[in-house]
């Protein structure tokens, strides 16, 4: 006697399969791949269902098997890409950071040793000399910077 076969669980494979792909497809593309893990869980979830169901009426499980396989392996890819991301953001902000304390440093360290700007100094503290300036007071926030003169008066 011949067992007769039904499309029991089909549908759902095909869905399932096609779930799947998309969500490999999606999974390469950057900003948009954390859809691909709800495709790819959908896809799953869809296959377990078309498997049990084929199981349970007598119909092929191959296409279920399949849509499975792919469902699976986009799942890991999609979380194998998320970490490839999540490691060059994270390189990324370590070496900007260490790019910029650099900068910073270089910048002190020439602007400590450049003698155009010692000289500068020197004769800004002599030009205030000769005003008579008893001190300067500098207050700065991130918008204005202001500053405050004071001068000695001499009376003859």
């Amino acid at each position: 006697m011949e067992q007769v076969r039904s499309n029991a669980g089909q549908t759902l494979g095909i869905i399932g399969l096609i779930l799947a792909i998309l969500a490999i497809i999606i999974a390469v593309i950057p900003c948009i791949n954390l859809i691909s893990i709800v495709l790819g869980v959908t896809a799953l979830l869809l296959s377990i269902l078309g498997f049990i169901s084929a199981k349970k009426g007598n119909g092929a499980v191959g296409l279920n098997i399949g849509a499975l396989i792919v469902s699976s392996i986009a799942i890991l890819t999609t979380i194998f890409i998320l970490f490839i991301y999540a490691e060059i953001l994270g390189m990324a902000g370590n070496q900007i950071e260490g790019v910029v304390e650099e900068v910073i440093e270089e910048v002190i360290e020439e602007s400590v040793h450049n003698p155009d700007l010692q000289d500068a100094l020197e004769d800004l503290e002599d030009q205030l000399e000769e005003m008579h300036v008893d001190s300067i007071h500098i207050k700065t926030d991130s918008i204005e910077m202001k500053i405050k003169v004071e001068v000695e008066t001499k009376t003859e």
